[in-house]
């Protein structure tokens, strides 16, 4: 009675110490190096967008030189004598662009773009790191629920090796039912054995996944109860191949990408006009005497001659952008094959479920009735094998069914972008 109540404390100790999805969710969005990756990357995107309007504003700049010693050439009576003496220089200059044709305000919307896609790029890596939670995170259930499979075969074949022994000793079986079942028992015993290691390593890969250097336990009970709370609205598939254009978040980095190069594109192809600025400075000068200077006005510049290059960077930047359109078509593509695959798998999942919980309800049955038949002479070791090695089987493939439905719903809310907080219950 004391073990059986301290066992009971112990499985409630274990399920409370146990790790929630939600948690798991949590930990790995905070630790994970590709979510930091993801996010600096954005803050960097800001900067350059940043840099990229500082080109709209004035520019100053602050110069100054000093030369302790300093050679000047003077005319003197229709010669030239020279002089050694200290040098001081020191002016502020400022210019600002009148009109470039544009170039700077695409530039600046080009980076403004390349911000964008930076963010669904971060949301991209945030849900592609959801859902390998989702699914190393039920993958630890399901190798529990294979290692429980193997215990039963382990004590169902240990209860017919002793019952053969002892019906071969009264002559009523012989050595071939006792060794084949010997047999059986020390196949279920190494399946407990690799059926744990499996465990370790998947509950491994899940403290990993959260920024911990120790294996984590999940609540067996959560493959189960998960899938019988999962559903997907039933949708036409025009409307589901519409709902991955507007919210997938990979579209939408590749679509600012298209508005961006487009940017960049019409800005390279303006560079051959040239552009006009205001200049001005002030300086002051204290070399042979003390005296002050100033300018102020307007400059323009057209370039007549660069050998080629100008006109090969406008190329350049057009083949950029056509190329920029044709990756976003591409990988629609791709990424419809995959949620469409996806959803179609979910749909399945709930009749391969049924399937084999009816196949191992009929299968538990005739184990009972051939278990009966087998001690009374009517029924072969060979029959109660194969019963117990359908069972085993229906129960592993009934786990990768409710893995299979798990993974199969994470994959299409990634793909649509639609994880919410129920989802991490």
């Amino acid at each position: 009675m004391r073990l059986s109540t301290t066992f009971f404390f112990f499985l409630l100790s274990m399920n409370a110490s146990a790790l929630t999805l939600e948690e798991a969710i949590n930990k790995t969005l905070k630790s994970h190096p590709d979510g930091q990756i993801a996010s600096l990357q954005y803050e960097s995107s800001m900067e350059t967008a940043k840099g990229a309007d500082s080109a709209l504003y004035p520019r100053i700049d602050a110069n100054a030189n000093y030369f302790p010693t300093k050679t000047f050439v003077i005319p003197i009576n229709g010669t030239f004598s020279t002089k050694q003496s200290n040098s001081f220089h020191g002016d502020i200059s400022g210019s600002y662009a009148l009109w470039d044709f544009g170039r700077s305000r695409d530039r600046y919307t080009s980076a403004l773009h390349s911000q964008e896609g930076a963010d669904s790029t971060k949301k991209l890596t945030q849900n592609e790191l959801v859902e390998k939670v989702w699914n190393t995170y039920y993958g630890v259930a399901v190798t529990a629920s294979l290692i429980d499979t193997a215990d039963a075969s382990v004590k169902f074949y240990e209860s017919e090796y002793k019952q053969s022994l002892n019906m071969r000793k009264s002559g009523l079986k012989t050595e071939a039912d006792e060794l084949r079942f010997k047999a059986s028992l020390l196949e279920s015993q190494d399946r407990v054995v690799r059926a744990k290691i499996e465990y370790d390593k998947a509950a491994l890969s899940l403290g990993i996944l959260i920024g911990s250097d120790d294996p984590v336990s999940v609540n067996q009970s959560s493959l189960d109860q998960r899938c019988e709370t999962l559903s997907l609205q039933n949708i036409s598939l025009e409307t589901l191949r519409q709902e991955l254009r507007d919210n997938n978040p990979q579209l939408k980095a590749l679509r600012s990408s298209i508005h961006s190069a487009k940017d960049l594109s019409d800005a390279a192809s303006h560079e051959k006009y040239g552009n006009v600025a205001l200049v001005g400075s002030y300086g002051y000068d204290d070399s042979l005497s003390a005296y002050d200077s100033y300018q102020a006005g307007v400059m323009g510049t057209i370039p007549l001659y660069d050998g080629g290059k100008l006109s090969a960077e406008a190329q350049k930047s057009r083949i950029a952008y056509t190329i920029a359109q044709k990756e976003f078509e591409n990988t629609e593509r791709q990424l419809w094959q995959e949620v469409y695959g996806a959803y179609r798998d979910f749909k399945r999942t709930d009749e391969s479920i049924k399937s084999k919980e009816s196949v191992i309800e009929a299968t538990l049955k005739s184990l009972h009735l051939i278990g009966g038949r087998y001690a009374q002479g009517l029924a072969t070791y060979v029959d109660v094998l194969e019963s117990q090695s359908t069972l085993e089987n229906a129960k592993s493939d009934l786990a990768q069914a409710k893995y299979q439905k798990i993974s199969a719903y994470a994959h299409v809310k990634k793909l649509l972008n639609q994880g919410d907080g129920n989802d991490k219950k």
